[in-house]
């Protein structure tokens, strides 16, 4: 009796320090097993919109969107309310938190996998394949977020809404939910089996820290089976649905309930800790390969201009550009596999490419592709014809850049596509795009980065230089537009498609512009334009126009 008592008071000091007064674990109980039909409604609609937003930022790997499903996502809720069910041994809260959560993921999945097999393009992007290696430190985070989230149960109020929203952030539900969903739409099924896996970590150290910290902190002193009874009594349930629910609560009330409901979650962890055991021995060897590969390289003899590393499931790909000659890539190739091969346990594949100066190798990279799949020995053929100059290997390969943007360019929001500048760096492939109409925004520049990425296999950055196709009026009170269309007017010049028209007020017919200072400001920008014209006009106005100016019907050009 006295243990039972010092157990009690134990309980309830815990839950005074996390701020749940007694008589408030009975209140926080009672919300959880009544059901609430308006807000089952908002639940699954907020459901169905967290998925639609979270699939959308994982197939164009945007961060900050996969963050705001993740704060719209509802999930947590019923995983938390299975956890308090099996704390406090309420079978009704637990087998309606458990359809709950079943629904919700067969919802999600379903949603994403239809998104994605309705969208035209099925690239893995980053944010997917970072669900898909579930490992024991994401259970570990789960833990912790868990517990967030059981603080946040018990103190409900403004005070925990930072907390709240964290722990959204920081336990990942819908997102590999909907990573699942996009294997299922692509017919991957190893991305779905991965993402779903992580899932089930995440939703299995909720459950498990959540039941034990809502046992520690007195909640299965509740009286549940009271609340249990006067929610069934005034449930307006089916003739069907009474029976079973009668026969669940009298299963669970039995001698084996507890011991049933404390097996069912650890039971659940053990089987998943394995295969996340062998998925953090698998990023563990990821980085100490990687760590021996950079080593091996940086011990080479000869300069190493730029090298290329993919480590990923017990596969290794590297790709190197040496200042030397053909011998010494040789040397270099066999080097580093040798020394990859004893340290890392894996044969690696290795291409070493050497070129004698820097613009070699910036000729090199642009035309050298992924290395072909290999093929059985054929028969003898007569030798290559010799490689192209380098000059005509960079030619080729903004062709294909040029041919890549033209392709992805959105006419019908930006305008006509003009000219196309491309430079390399060491990191990224870096576009000037000139055309005449809208500047493009930054969802949209970051779309046509992310797809031409995924084509080129390097990361894009794009520059918008976007040339108005809207007249330009100007008054005398706008001096300073004048300056703001010279970059316009520089940019025209250079695309060798665009016409620069100028309209100019006169004050009588078959005399001289006016002598005005922006006129005169205008027509100096337009010295030397070899596709620039000046007319006479009732305002001062200056177009740009793809082909040429049109010829005015009225009064004669002004001179130039």
């Amino acid at each position: 009796m006295q243990a039972s008592t010092l157990v009690r008071d134990t309980q309830d000091r815990l839950a005074s320090v996390l701020g749940c007064a007694r008589d408030r674990r009975t209140a926080i109980v009672a919300a959880m097993v009544h059901r609430n039909v308006e807000e089952t409604t908002g639940y699954w609609l907020q459901l169905s919109i967290s998925a639609g937003i979270a699939i959308l930022g994982l197939v164009v790997g945007s961060n900050a969107v996969i963050i705001g499903a993740m704060l719209v996502a509802p999930l947590m809720g019923p995983i938390i309310g299975l956890g308090m069910g099996l704390a406090v041994g309420s079978p009704i809260l637990v087998f309606r938190a458990a359809l709950r959560v079943l629904f919700s993921v067969a919802i999600v999945v379903g949603i994403s996998s239809g998104i994605t097999r309705l969208l035209p393009f099925h690239q893995l992007t980053s944010e997917i394949a970072a669900r898909t290696t579930p490992t024991a430190i994401d259970l570990a985070t789960a833990m912790f977020c868990a517990i967030a989230g059981v603080y946040a149960t018990m103190r409900p109020g403004s005070d925990v809404t930072t907390t709240a929203a964290g722990t959204s952030i920081g336990i990942s539900l819908v997102p590999p939910l909907c990573a699942s969903g996009s294997g299922v739409g692509t017919d991957s099924w190893s991305i779905a089996r991965s993402a779903m896996l992580l899932f089930l970590t995440n939703f299995c150290a909720i459950v498990v820290i959540g039941s034990a910290l809502f046992a520690l902190a007195g909640f299965g002193q509740v009286n549940v089976a009271e609340l249990e009874d006067k929610e069934f009594e005034a449930a307006q349930g089916g003739a069907l649905s009474r029976p079973l629910i009668k026969r669940i609560i009298h299963r669970a009330r039995s001698s084996g309930g507890p011991l049933l409901r404390l097996l069912m979650p650890v039971a659940l962890l053990a089987a998943l800790f394995s295969p996340l055991r062998a998925g953090l021995d698998l990023v563990a060897w990821q980085v100490a390969a990687r760590a021996s590969v950079d080593g091996a390289i940086g011990a080479l003899p000869q300069r190493v201009v730029q090298a290329r590393v993919r480590v990923e499931r017990r596969e290794i790909e590297v790709v190197i550009f040496l200042l030397g000659s053909q011998a010494d890539a040789a040397l270099a190739k066999d080097r580093l596999v040798s020394e990859i091969s004893s340290s890392a346990g894996v044969s690696p594949r290795v291409d070493v490419h050497a070129v004698a100066d820097a613009n070699e190798f910036e000729a090199l990279e642009l035309a050298t592709e992924k290395p072909a799949i290999p093929v059985p020995t054929a028969p003898p053929e007569p030798p290559p014809p010799p490689p192209p100059p380098p000059a005509d290997q960079v030619a080729d390969a903004k062709q294909v850049v040029s041919d890549a943007v033209r392709r992805l360019w959105p006419t019908a929001a930006a305008g006509e596509l003009l000219d196309i500048r491309m430079s390399m760096t060491a990191s990224d492939v870096r576009l000037t795009v000139v055309h005449l109409g809208a500047p493009l925004d930054a969802v949209a520049t970051e779309v046509l980065e992310t797809a031409l990425g995924d084509d080129f296999g390097e990361g894009v950055t794009i520059t918008d230089e976007a040339i108005p196709a809207e007249v330009i009026v100007f008054t005398p009170e706008k001096v300073a537009a004048a300056l703001r269309v010279a970059r316009f007017i520089e940019l025209s010049r250079a695309t060798d498609m665009v016409a620069v028209c100028l309209s100019r007020p006169m004050s009588k017919p078959r005399r001289p512009p006016l002598d005005d200072e922006l006129g005169a400001t205008l027509e100096g920008l337009l010295a030397g334009h070899p596709r620039a014209a000046v007319v006479v006009g009732d305002t001062l106005t200056l177009r740009f126009v793809n082909g040429t100016c049109p010829t005015p019907a009225g009064p004669e050009p002004a001179p130039r």
